[in-house]
């Protein structure tokens, strides 16, 4: 039997023989692929819509919004009295804008804080082989998120009405009050009721979160421990919760700043009352803009950049944790 030797000058190069550096840029080069001639023009084409979309809606009212807050302007006639910084300077020191912010915390850290485990809670016995009907409990869960806020907020209105409505006839007929409780006479216990309901309208998009990340955990990892006979609540608290972790981190973050946007239920349930102790960020910046005549549009630009700046800190806060939970996740590899 013989063997072909190369030919001079001419070394066989195997696989092997190839660093891992000199394959690189080969698959690099393959994947990158430069758009050219009329494909360039059709990516153009279909990116043009939404590049318009962007400008128009984003980028537009946000460069708008930094214009205004520098003049007393009433959002109608000539854009004409500059006041520089005056704006800024006289929500430092106004005393609605500060509790507006603190009511927009409490509200978003309190929703975050009930709208997470009760939403996890169930996410966790929706994906149970065990459990029967989960299309109608998912179904049931979710519907609330269709009804339109501001057909949410009338609804309770009328349910939770002192003197005709359903809450409390059926607690007088109980016999466990005398008379209908106002909950919307006070600040704590409106506050309160806004957050149980923004609880009951966005509780099934939370669920449908947790269980995608639920879902994403390997079954032969369950397979595995259950072998080992590790029991439901080892399962749960070495296997689950740890995996989905980094993405409970994400959901997290998307729980706080949606709830910082919180405005149709506060408009239809208690319009910032009693008085204006329910006032959130939403409500004041819409209040001074077109809530009394003259319209103080620049006053309420300034607001919302003021209240942008404070919600961009404390998100970026998180970036310490958001970063760690993209390395869980990568290890994970979820």
């Amino acid at each position: 039997m013989t063997t072909t030797a190369p030919a001079p000058g001419r070394e066989r190069v195997t696989d092997r023989d190839r660093s891992p550096a000199k394959r690189e840029p080969e698959r690099a080069d393959h994947s990158r692929e430069r758009v050219r001639g009329l494909d360039r023009v059709w990516l153009l084409v279909f990116l043009a819509p939404f590049l318009l979309l962007y400008l128009g809606f984003t980028i537009w009212p946000l460069v708008a919004t930094i214009y205004y807050s520098f003049f007393d302007w009433s959002g109608i006639g000539p854009i004409d009295q500059f006041v520089g910084a005056g704006n800024y300077g006289s929500i430092l020191v106004d005393p609605l804008f500060w509790l507006s912010v603190v009511n927009t915390l409490i509200f978003a850290l309190l929703t975050t804080a009930i709208k997470l485990p009760i939403s996890l809670l169930a996410a966790i016995l929706l994906t149970r082989k065990w459990l029967r009907g989960k299309r109608f409990f998912r179904t049931m869960f979710f519907a609330p998120l269709i009804i339109p806020v501001a057909m949410a907020g009338l609804v309770f209105t009328y349910l939770l009405n002192p003197s005709n409505g359903a809450l409390n006839a059926i607690l007088r007929d109980l016999g466990l009050v005398d008379e209908g409780f106002d909950v919307f006479a006070n600040r704590w216990s409106a506050l309160l009721v806004l957050v149980l309901v923004s609880v009951w309208q966005i509780f099934g998009q939370y669920m449908i979160y947790w269980i995608a990340a639920l879902q994403n955990v390997p079954e032969e990892v369950y397979e595995a421990a259950a072998i080992d006979g590790a029991s439901e609540w080892k399962k749960l608290t070495r296997i689950t919760l740890p995996m989905i972790r980094p993405v409970a981190v994400i959901i997290t973050l998307l729980g706080l700043v949606n709830a910082m946007h919180v405005f149709g239920l506060v408009v239809t349930l208690t319009a910032g009352g009693p008085g204006t102790s329910t006032y959130m960020v939403s409500y004041f910046i819409y209040q001074n803009a077109f809530g009394a005549v003259p319209f103080a549009y620049g006053y309420a630009s300034a607001a919302a950049l003021l209240f942008s700046v404070i919600a961009f800190v404390l998100v970026s806060a998180q970036g310490v944790a958001v970063r760690r939970a993209q390395r869980l996740r990568k290890e994970y590899g979820v």
